[in-house]
C-alpha cells in the first residue's frame, strides 16, 4: 500500500456514500493485502484444452448463449463445497465460513465490498456518516423485492438488526456498540431511510454491514420467517440476492436458481446474474472433490485440499485461483479440561509444536507458519518480530509440561471426517512430545455441534474471511458471557477483554495498530490457542467458466458465466 493510502483518515466525510473510494476503503479495511486482488479474475485457459460441460446436469433448453452485448448467459454451474454439509443459511447464525460463502449469493447487505476495493451501496444507495463517526444514515433502494415477492423497505432493516441483537445471534457482537434499539439505536425515518446511532465510533462498522463476512445486517425476510418458521428458514431462506434457494437437502445438494427480479445489473446494463442457476454439492472427501474436478463433474470448487494442488495443476480443463489468506488456525485447547486449564500446560504444548514442520506435513508448504493470530494480509498491523513465547523450543516445552503435571497425558483431537491430514500431523508431533493422542473423527455437523458445546479435548480450528482484525479476534476472545460467542476454549482474561473493546473505538490507525499489537502480544503469552498457520485461499475453476473475481474467502456467482 502506498504511503498516501496508509495515511488516509477515517473522517465522517470520507466514510459517507454513495461510494467510499479505494483509498479510504483500504484504510477502513486496515490496509489489507486485498489491494493486490483488484480486478483479479480466474478460471480461464490460455491453451486449447477442451472444456467440460456443466457436470452433465443441465436441463433441456438451459444451454449458455453468447450475447452480442455482453458475456454468455444461461446454463447451470455445478459447484463442489469441501464440507460434509451446509447446515444453516441464516446469516446472523452462521459460524462457519463456508456457509456465508453461499449466503452472500442469496442475500444482500446494506453495503458491499466490490472487486475494485470500494465499499459501495448494496441495499443502501447512499449514506452519510456524522457525529464524529457514531451516526450513519442510509438511503435505501426502492423497487427491491424479496424472492417471495414482498417489497423491501426500512422496516426490514429494523427487523433484521433487532432480530440479530435480541436473539443474541453470533453476529450480534458486531453491533455491540449500537445504542439500545428503543433508545434511538435504530431510527426508521420513512419507508426508505434508516439511521444507526452508536454509543461511540466503531472502526469496522461499515465492514460489518456488508454481506458475506459482515452478517450483522444481512437483510432477512420477516414474512418468510414467520410463515416458514426459523428452523426451515435456516435451510431454505428467502433473501433479496441474485439467487434464490430452489431446494436444499442438507448433506446432499443445494440448488440455487437465478432470481429474475434481482435489482442489479453489470456496468453495461446487463441483468445479473448471468447463470440460470448453481447446483452445490457438499463433498467432504478430498479425493472425491479432485476426481469430480478432473472428470468435469463439477465446474467449481470453493476450496481445494492442499494435498491435491499438484493434481489440479496438472489436470486439463481446470485452473487454480489463489488469494492471500485472511485467516488464522491454531490448536484449540479446551480449558474446561484439567489437562489444559493452566497457562503453563498450554504454553508447554505450544513450545512442543514445530510450526514449520507442521506446514510441510499438513499443508505441503502451502501456508505461512506463525505463532500469532494476526495474518500477513492485514499488512498494516502484521509484524515479523512477534513475541517468541510460543516459538518451537522442545526442551523448554518439556519442562513446562512436567511442571504442569501433564506429561504423558492422554487426550484426543476432534476432527471432521475427510479433513484429517492436519490432525494426523499434529498427533505425530504431540505423541513425539510424550503424550498419548488419538483422533476422534465425526461428521461435519457433529464436529461443529460438539466444538461449540466444548465437548472435545483439542481441535485444529480458527477464523477465516477476516478483512479486519477485529473480526478474527472479538468473538473468539471476549469473555464467553460478554461477547465471546465463539470462545469455544473457555478463555477469560481481563486485559484481552478490555483491549478488544479499546481497539474498536479507535479510528486513528496508528493508535489502533498499537492496541492490536498489544492484544496479540497478550494472546501469544496467555495461549488460548497454540497458533499454527495462515492458509492461502485457493479455489478451482473450470476453464470454460469466466467472471470469477477472487476476493479472499468470497465466492460470488453473480458475475460468473459458462462460455461456449
Amino acid at each position: 500500500m502506498s504511503g498516501e493510502d496508509a495515511d488516509a483518515e477515517l473522517t465522517p466525510e470520507a466514510l459517507s456514500g454513495p461510494v467510499i473510494d479505494r483509498r479510504t476503503t483500504l484504510t477502513l479495511l486496515s490496509g489489507t493485502a486485498m489491494a493486490g486482488l483488484a480486478g483479479c479474475s480466474g478460471g480461464t485457459s490460455g491453451g486449447d484444452e477442451t472444456a467440460a460441460d456443466d457436470g452433465g446436469d443441465s436441463d433441456d433448453g438451459d444451454d449458455a448463449t453468447e450475447t452480442s452485448s455482453g458475456p454468455s448467459t444461461g446454463g447451470r454451474l455445478t459447484a463442489g463445497w469441501f464440507t460434509g454439509s451446509i447446515d444453516t443459511l441464516d446469516p446472523p447464525y452462521i459460524s462457519v465460513g463456508q456457509y456465508f460463502q453461499v449466503t452472500a449469493n442469496v442475500f444482500n447487505g446494506l453495503v458491499t465490498l466490490k472487486e475494485d476495493l470500494t465499499v459501495r451501496g448494496d441495499l443502501a444507495k447512499d449514506w452519510e456518516v456524522t457525529n464524529e463517526g457514531a451516526t450513519i444514515e442510509f438511503d435505501l433502494r426502492e423497487g427491491v423485492t424479496f424472492h417471495n415477492g414482498a417489497e423491501f423497505t426500512a422496516e426490514d432493516v429494523e427487523y433484521t438488526i433487532r432480530r440479530t441483537i435480541e436473539e443474541e445471534t453470533p453476529a450480534a457482537s458486531k453491533l455491540g456498540s449500537l445504542k439500545p434499539l428503543d433508545e434511538d439505536g435504530l431510527v426508521v425515518n420513512g419507508d426508505y431511510s434508516v439511521t444507526l446511532n452508536f454509543e461511540e465510533p466503531l472502526a469496522p462498522a461499515l465492514i460489518y454491514l456488508t454481506r458475506g463476512p459482515g452478517r450483522a445486517a444481512t437483510i432477512v425476510s420477516k414474512q418468510a420467517i414467520e410463515e416458514m418458521g426459523q428452523e426451515q428458514y435456516a435451510i431454505e431462506p428467502v433473501g433479496t440476492g441474485p439467487f434464490e434457494v430452489a431446494s436444499h437437502e442438507v448433506g446432499s445438494e443445494l440448488k440455487l436458481d437465478a432470481y429474475d427480479d434481482y435489482f442489479a445489473t453489470d456496468e453495461n446494463g446487463n441483468q445479473l446474474p448471468y447463470l440460470d442457476g448453481v447446483d452445490i454439492q457438499p463433498i467432504p472427501e478430498a479425493s472425491t472433490l479432485v476426481s469430480a474436478l478432473r472428470g468435469g463433474d463439477i465446474d467449481f470448487a470453493n476450496l481445494v485440499p492442499l494435498q491435491s494442488l499438484s493434481q489440479i495443476e496438472q489436470a486439463d480443463g481446470v485452473s487454480l485461483d489463489q488469494a492471500p489468506g485472511v485467516n488464522w488456525y491454531g490448536l484449540a485447547m479446551n480449558e474446561q479440561n484439567d489437562i489444559f486449564s493452566s497457562r503453563e500446560a498450554r504454553l508447554g504444548i505450544a513450545k512442543s509444536i514445530d510450526n514449520e514442520a507442521f506446514v510441510e506435513t499438513a499443508y505441503f508448504g502451502n501456508a505461512l507458519p506463525d505463532t500469532g493470530p494476526i495474518n500477513k494480509a492485514t499488512n498494516w498491523v502484521w509484524r515479523e518480530d512477534k513475541p517468541t513465547a510460543q516459538d518451537y523450543a522442545p526442551e523448554e516445552g518439556k519442562q513446562l509440561i512436567e511442571e504442569a503435571g501433564i506429561d504423558g497425558a492422554s487426550f484426543s483431537i476432534l476432527v471432521a471426517q475427510g479433513n484429517t491430514r492436519a490432525a494426523k500431523a499434529m498427533r505425530q508431533q504431540l505423541n513425539a512430545a510424550g503424550f498419548d493422542v488419538d483422533l476422534e473423527q465425526v461428521t461435519s455437523s457433529t464436529y461443529w455441534d460438539r466444538y461449540a458445546k466444548l465437548d472435545y479435548d483439542v481441535t485444529i480450528s480458527g477464523s477465516v474471511g477476516d478483512p479486519d482484525p477485529d473480526q478474527s479476534l472479538w468473538n473468539f476472545y471476549r469473555k464467553p458471557d460478554e461477547g465471546g460467542v465463539w470462545n469455544w476454549v473457555d478463555f477469560s482474561d481481563d486485559e484481552v477483554h478490555n483491549l478488544l473493546a479499546e481497539q474498536r473505538r479507535q479510528l486513528d490507525r496508528e493508535q489502533r495498530k498499537e492496541t492490536l499489537q498489544a492484544l496479540e502480544d497478550r494472546l501469544i503469552e496467555q495461549v488460548p490457542h497454540a497458533y499454527l498457520v495462515h492458509q492461502n485461499d485457493i479455489a478451482a475453476v473450470a476453464d470454460n467458466v469466466s467472471g470469477f473475481t477472487h476476493i479472499p474467502f468470497m465466492r460470488d456467482f453473480s458475475t460468473m458465466s459458462i462460455d461456449g
